[in-house]
Order: structure tokens, then sequence, then C-alpha cells
């Protein structure tokens, strides 16, 4: 008797960071491998540490397999983007948000209930998604300079763990008194600004650094394009709370507030910048080049 052709099932690679957010990731192993197991999906768990990252780990693995699966927050996604976009592995990922803000899987209306996430996973297609290169790094969904970007890097894990997002916003309010304006020049091939700003970033997110958010229709994840926003230097006490007014409710229409699309940024700057690129500490150079990467992975998510 002729064999019945038999569908492989799908393999997964399950990146797991067990230290990330409240460190639920680790013990939610066993639900996501069994989800994966009743829809047919084989199943390769590893858990990344000091001495094998994620970036690592997809770099040596991830060309294997069918899917990558992360477990972790937007550090641990970043990791495997980088590893991803270094070795070109165009496999679909996939994201089980267990961070502390998880602004990108916000941003893509990802659960954060992790089973919720894994079963978006099995069920839902991959989608383009622009990736950038910050010199010869890269990033999945922001880089930011000035005031509220130390607070991504130097907030403590155990606070992040405890107080979640508050944590952020505690530890931005510390941070006020000392704002620092920096002169910048940032040239586009669509338009240039300059001026004296407390805070610029180059994202491709609805939520920003963790504090702020744009509209869903502002935000395309797979256009070419990053948003760019800069804020300028208020003057008094009164102009700052306008400038923090505008961003709440989400209008960005002030005079001290520059928003507007580029794929090409070149930043120029009089000393050299700490930024955060996807919430982890990157030293720039008195000039940056950020490229956005057209469509360069697949991210599996619902359609927004």
């Amino acid at each position: 008797m002729a064999k019945k052709n038999v569908k492989p099932n799908k393999r997964v690679m399950l990146i797991v960071n067990p230290k990330a957010g409240n460190r639920l990731s680790r013990f939610a192993v066993s639900d996501i491998a069994d989800l994966f197991a009743k829809n047919k999906f084989e199943v390769a768990i590893y858990f990344t540490s000091l001495e094998y990252g994620a970036e690592y780990l997809v770099k040596e693995h991830g060309h294997k397999f069918d899917i990558i699966a992360c477990c972790g927050g937007d550090g641990t996604v970043n990791e495997i983007i980088k590893g991803m976009m270094e070795t070109n592995d165009t496999t679909p990922l996939g994201y089980i948000p267990a961070g502390t803000t998880n602004d990108l899987a916000k941003s893509l209306g990802l659960s954060k209930n992790i089973k919720r996430a894994t079963k978006n996973i099995i069920s839902e297609k991959a989608r383009p998604f622009d990736v950038g290169t910050f010199d010869d790094s890269y990033f999945a969904y922001i880089a930011s300079f000035g005031a509220f970007t130390e607070v991504s890097y130097n907030t403590p894990q155990k606070a992040k763990n405890i107080f979640g997002h508050a944590a952020y916003v505690f530890s931005a309010m510390k941070c006020m008194h000392k704002i620092k304006s920096y002169h910048i020049k940032v040239e586009t091939d669509e338009r240039n600004a300059e001026g004296d700003y407390i805070f610029g970033a180059v994202t491709n997110s609805t939520s920003v650094a963790g504090l702020f958010r744009f509209e869903s229709n502002m935000v395309d994840f797979a256009d070419g394009k990053y948003e760019v926003l800069l804020i300028k230097k208020p003057k008094d006490l009164i102009t700052a709370f306008k400038i923090c007014m505008s961003m709440i409710n989400r209008s960005f229409k002030n005079e001290n507030i520059v928003l507007f699309h580029a794929s090409h940024i070149r930043i120029i700057s009089e000393e050299p910048l700490d930024w955060s690129l996807d919430g982890e500490h990157k030293r720039g150079e008195t000039t940056v080049e950020i490229r956005n990467n057209h469509q360069a992975i697949q991210i599996i998510r619902k359609k927004l």
C-alpha cells in the first residue's frame, strides 16, 4: 500500500528571556509549548543567557525553523531582529510579550496574555515590517535622544518588575529638573530642521519612549518611512505645560513640536549624544545616519 503524503509539521524556535519583565516567561514555557504541540507545531526551546543571547541563538539556529517565536520584552525582540538582519534571515517572527512596557507589542496590537499571544502566532499571518539601521546597529521601533531617553535604560530592572510602566514615569519626573537641550541639525530628503531640542525620536511605533503615544492612523509599520519627532526646549513652565498637554492629547500641534515623516535621516550634533535604541543604550557620534530598511522582516500579527 502506497504511503500517504503527510504534510510535515511547522518547526518553531521559541526563544525565552527568563529575566524579562516579572519573569513569568520562564513559568509559561510549558503552556506555550503545549499550545504549539496541540496545533501540530514542533517546538525547540532556547533560553537566553549572558553567554548565549537572543542574537547569537538566531544566528546559529534561526535558519533551521519555519517560525522564530520570542517570549520576552522589546529588548529581546531587538536582539532577535539584529541577528535576523545580519544573516538575512526572512523567517517569520512571532512575539509573545513578557517585558515591562512592551511598546512594540502595544503598537502591533499583540495581546499581553501569554496564551492568547501564542494562539495569535498559530492562527495569524506574517506581515511586513520595516527595520531601522542606526549607523552600524539595528533597531525595531525607536531611536531617541534627550529628555526621557535615559529613563528607559537607567530605570532599575527591579523597579520595572515591581511598578511596571509607573517606574518609567517616576524616573522621568526625577530627571525633569535637569533637562538639557542639544543643538541639532536634521537633514532628510523630505525636509530639514535645526534648533535646540530637549528630545528627538525616529520611530515606527504608536508608543514613544514608553510615555506618550501617536494615534494608530499616523503610523504605518511597512511604508518605508519613520515618524520624526523633535521637541524644542521650552522657555518657561507654561510653555512646557502646553507641550506636555499637546503630547498627552496626541494632537502634537504646538510651535515647539516638529513632526514629519522620512526614510533617511542624518542627525548632526555639536557633541556625541546618548541614544536609546528600543530601550537599550547606544553612544552616538556627532553625526549619525538612520535608514529605513523597507519591509525587511515579517512579524506575525493581526491586520490592524
